[in-house]
């Protein structure tokens, strides 16, 4: 192998490095394919055969360019050392490091609803069958998750995803704000409610939603919640419109209501089990008043 590496780098460069064309003697093609096949034909062929030469050999071939050095593993996050503390403006190095853990940090960031798309993926495909009789017992065994919090990133990540062109920065607390609205509403009104808060220039937290989310009537209309919204922010918002409960049952309070609506739209299609429904919440607020006392 070889030599027939060094035969044909002997040619390569001879010929300035190029291939150049070279007519086969008689004994290389029978005369009857010889017409078939131009000059050009044989230097490509010569071509290919030096490259197989060379990726035989691969010290040689990555001299001669032919093929690229291999590359080293970029190191990870966890990989990266931990720099002593600097002082003044940034080097180089540390624009570098800086801007390598930003990218971490932001890859956090979007996880919550990267996540979301892929088990909606798994549990859609079920392709789960292999090892698990359901998704609830793969999300729980596979990977320790509460069965709540799977779906929760399920739903979630669609409004996530609508939401990124008008927030890279959302996280995963404002969009846990903004569920309940998506939920009773749609996304386009969960929306309505973030860019109506954003266009004012402010800084918009879990909290900030959670309040305007409590402003909301029963019945969505867009350009009414805009408007309330805009004067809530505005400091002229009725007081009647803005009492409401506070303390830390108050999102959860939020969150039943939506819970309750839903549950009656839906009872129609089965009756019997939002009866059952029903029953269970009654349960849990007797279990609630007995453990308190």
């Amino acid at each position: 192998m070889r030599a027939r590496l060094f035969r044909h780098l002997s040619e390569f460069l001879t010929s300035g490095g190029m291939f150049m064309p070279k007519p086969p003697g008689p004994a290389a093609i029978p005369s009857s394919e010889r017409a078939e096949h131009p000059p050009s034909w044989h230097a490509e062929w010569r071509r290919r055969d030096f490259e197989d030469a060379c990726a035989e050999d691969s010290a040689i071939a990555i001299r001669l360019g032919t093929v690229p050095p291999p590359q080293e593993a970029a190191p990870t996050i966890l990989e990266l050392p931990v720099p002593v503390a600097g002082e003044g403006p940034l080097s180089e190095s540390e624009h570098v490091q800086l801007a390598f853990c930003e990218s971490s940090i932001d890859t956090l960031r979007q996880a919550f609803w990267s996540a979301g798309r892929a088990l909606q993926i798994v549990r859609d495909g079920r392709l789960y069958r292999n090892g698990y009789a359901t998704f609830d017992d793969y999300v729980e065994q596979r990977w320790d998750m509460r069965r709540s919090y799977a779906y929760k990133l399920i739903r979630a990540w669609p409004l996530a995803a609508r939401l990124h062109r008008h927030a890279p920065a959302i996280n995963e607390g404002q969009i846990r704000e903004l569920l309940p609205v998506a939920t009773e509403h749609g996304d386009d009104a969960a929306v309505t409610v973030y860019t109506t808060l954003a266009a004012e220039n402010v800084k918009i937290t879990a909290a900030t939603l959670r309040e305007a989310v409590a402003l909301l009537p029963p019945r969505f209309d867009e350009a009414d919640v805009v408007e309330r919204l805009r004067a809530w922010q505005r400091g002229d918002l009725p007081e009647s419109t803005t009492t409401r409960r506070s303390g830390p049952f108050a999102a959860l309070e939020s969150r039943l209501a939506v819970l309750t609506r839903r549950a009656v739209r839906e009872s129609s299609g089965d009756p019997a089990a939002a009866r059952e429904f029903a029953t269970r919440l009654r349960a849990l607020a007797e279990q609630i008043e007995r453990q308190i006392g």
